[in-house]
């Protein structure tokens, strides 16, 4: 027989078929069964021979039993897996001389890396050789497990913690210049591996995701990366800043393509650049478009921005002012959300953003700068009380499609200023959401006069009565309500 694709759906199976090993010619095996079903499967569940099948090219099997294959370096026509992560083992036929001959490899994630002993066994891999290789995904766990360690300011790990032969393996691990995508996840050593301190390695890359590299206090030369278009970090908290060396002669251009920047629970952040370097003209991610900052309590200000960014989610902050670099009145945000955030003394947005957040805890804050012909674009908008939309510049906004209010304890009803504010996007507001308003006890009559309403969610344990809503509306959601109005309802 000759067959060269074979997709199998089905819940039940405890095993691949014993036969599988016999179809020489199978180039894509896919199994698509229940993920819940697959939860209870062992190691047993592909047959032990699969690595005669040397013509594969592509395996899909769920909870990534290709890791349980011994002697995977078989498969050496092999591109991509699903899910994409080879758990090595400290055994025969599990280790990462495995992947050696697998230069056909277009995606490769690698899991347990703390299984790999030194420097040699790394670069048995051969990673840098594999010139299809576009994505890498890198991952430790068990050896830095740190589950019980708790991370504060006054935290050091042990000096013998962290064994400097695992240092020497990363460094050992160059992916090739061919890549576009790498994922580095939990690696607890004290910096970043040699060669991704160097830009040539490391140039074409186009996405990077950096989660638990909690002892990293500086970071590889990301705004040199002149490719880059999405850079996520978390969990990194000993970073101060994303860019810390600039050549004094060189004209400045840090990160010039970013268009995606996320950044969460950086707890060391306090600047863009290093201390003492500054930008000497232009802006900071002159292509971005998506911003989110969560949880970086020490950084106190944002750069400039240009006027391209068109999504800004900012949460626990520590920041002060928001600064577009474009003079254009005109800033094309669809999606707009900062909360918790207490420190805001300046935003040139409007008067009143900062309290967005938490108005009860800017009460005695002073009033935040003014820009009052500002022109915001909004689709989405995401504010703690309905009195923010009587503020500038939200009061003449006419286009909004999703409005959300939420998160306040204080929001008793709606005022009646606020009617003519939603007479304004009757025609355009799609979705509305109230959500966690603990002492919000009725809703507005206007209500039904938004013409373009379709989905309405609420989220309010003391909401007694619902107003007449409009016939457009295709979806309601009581998430909460008193038990009056669940009465009516029922």
């Amino acid at each position: 027989m000759h067959l060269r694709y074979l997709k199998i759906e089905a819940d039940h199976l405890t095993m691949l078929p014993r036969s599988l090993s016999n179809l020489y010619h199978l180039q894509y095996i896919i199994y698509d069964g229940s993920i819940w079903v697959n939860l209870y499967k062992g190691d047993d569940f592909v047959p032990s021979d699969i690595n005669n099948l040397s013509n594969l090219r592509y395996v899909e099997l769920l909870e990534n039993y290709i890791s349980s294959i011994c002697g995977i370096e078989k498969l050496n026509s092999l591109q991509e897996w699903k899910l994409d992560m080879f758990d090595l083992r400290d055994v025969s036929g599990y280790r990462i001389g495995e992947l050696e001959n697998m230069n056909d490899l277009c995606k490769l994630g690698i899991n347990y890396l703390e299984n790999v002993k030194d420097a040699k066994e790394a670069c048995s891999a051969k990673l840098c050789a594999k010139m299809r290789l576009t994505d890498l995904t890198l991952c430790w766990c068990n050896t830095y497990s740190t589950d019980n360690i708790d991370f504060d300011d006054s935290y050091d790990l042990d000096e013998n913690y962290f064994d400097v032969s695992h240092e020497n393996v990363f460094d050992n691990l160059q992916s090739p210049e061919c890549l576009k995508n790498l994922s580095i996840n939990n690696y607890i050593g004290p910096r970043p591996p040699i060669w991704m301190n160097k830009v040539k390695p490391i140039s074409n890359l186009e996405k990077i995701e950096l989660t638990y590299c909690r002892e990293w206090e500086t970071l590889p030369p990301f705004g040199k990366l002149r490719f880059l278009k999405s850079l996520k970090l978390s969990f990194n908290l000993k970073v101060k800043w994303l860019e810390s060396k600039f050549n004094g002669n060189e004209k400045y251009d840090a990160f010039p393509l970013l268009e995606v920047l996320h950044i969460s629970y950086l707890d060391a952040l306090e600047d863009w650049f290093e201390a003492g370097v500054a930008a000497e003209d232009g802006c900071l991610f002159p292509c971005l478009i998506e911003l989110k900052i969560d949880d970086c309590r020490k950084l106190k200000e944002l750069p400039s921005f240009p006027s391209k960014l068109k999504s800004l989610q900012i949460r626990y902050t520590g920041w002060k002012t928001l600064n577009f670099c474009s003079i254009s009145n005109s800033i094309p945000l669809e999606t707009l959300e900062v909360l918790h955030c207490p420190n805001i003394t300046s935003l040139p947005l409007a008067d009143e953003i900062a309290r967005f957040a938490a108005p009860r805890d800017l009460r005695n804050y002073p009033e935040a700068e003014t820009s009052n012909n500002c022109h915001l674009m909004l689709s989405y908008l995401s504010i703690s009380g309905p009195s923010v939309l009587l503020m500038e510049p939200f009061r003449n906004i006419a286009s909004l499609k999703t409005l959300s209010i939420g998160y306040n304890d204080e929001v008793v009803s709606f005022p009646n200023e606020a009617e003519q504010w939603f007479l304004k996007v009757s025609s355009s507001l799609y979705e509305l959401r109230f959500s966690d308003l603990e002492s919000l006890r009725s809703l507005p009559s206007y209500l039904e006069s938004l013409s373009s309403l379709q989905n309405l969610y609420i989220d309010a344990p003391n909401l007694r009565e619902l107003p007449n809503l409009p016939p457009s509306l295709k979806r309601l959601t009581l998430r909460s309500c008193h038990p009056e109005l669940k009465g009516a309802l029922s």
